[in-house]
Order: structure tokens, then C-alpha cells, then sequence
């Protein structure tokens, strides 16, 4: 489960008289009951890699009653123009062991 969360959005001008986006928000993870360690890698359509890879350091028992976690990653970004959001549509995970899968996510996520 992901999800991107407190998202803000700034504008200020620096000394120099020019127009700085701030965007600052956190990707909150969590891992199913049964899940392995590992890395997860939030991914687009086309299956390219958007963020930094996510380290999942243990396993999640099978027999939690809910997800583990949260895993959060706080993300700020400035740019002189304007940025333009990309979808989070998927992830991969790889195990430990070296296994690859990409699965759905269950919702849209919108980064920049």
C-alpha cells in the first residue's frame, strides 16, 4: 500500500528577484501481511522509476492482523518553473533474494 500524503505547495522569490515552486509532501508505505524484506520502486506506465528506491528492512508476518509499517519518506522539490506531476501507476519489489515483481497500485499517486 502507498500513498502520498500532506502535500503542500509554495511560491516565494529569492533575492534575485526570480520565482521559486517549493512542493513538499511524504510517500507513506506500508507492507502486506506476508510480505518479504526488501525494496519497493514506485513506477509509472511505462514502468519507469520515479522516486528513490524504498528499503522495506524486515519481513511483515503473515499472521498481522494489519500492514507493518509505516515506511515514510519525506520529499521537498524546488524548481524556477513550474513542475509537472507524474503518476505513480505501479511499484516493483524485489526480495531479498533478488526476485523482481510489478504489481498495480491500488490508487493513483501523484508525484513531482
Amino acid at each position: 500500500m502507498a500513498s502520498r500524503e500532506n502535500f503542500s505547495f509554495q511560491t516565494e522569490t529569492d533575492q534575485n528577484n526570480n520565482t521559486v515552486y517549493t512542493y513538499s509532501y511524504q510517500i507513506v508505505l506500508y507492507a502486506l501481511p506476508g510480505s518479504g524484506a526488501g525494496t519497493v520502486i514506485l513506477l509509472d506506465a511505462s514502468e519507469n522509476q520515479l522516486e528513490a528506491p524504498f528499503l522495506i528492512p524486515e519481513s511483515c508476518p503473515p499472521s498481522n492482523p494489519d500492514p507493518c509499517g509505516p515506511y515514510t519518506r519525506e520529499v521537498v522539490k524546488k524548481s524556477f518553473a513550474p513542475l509537472t506531476p507524474v503518476q505513480a501507476v505501479k511499484y516493483r519489489t524485489i526480495s531479498a533474494n533478488g526476485q523482481s515483481k510489478v504489481v498495480p497500485l491500488n490508487a493513483t499517486i501523484e508525484l513531482y
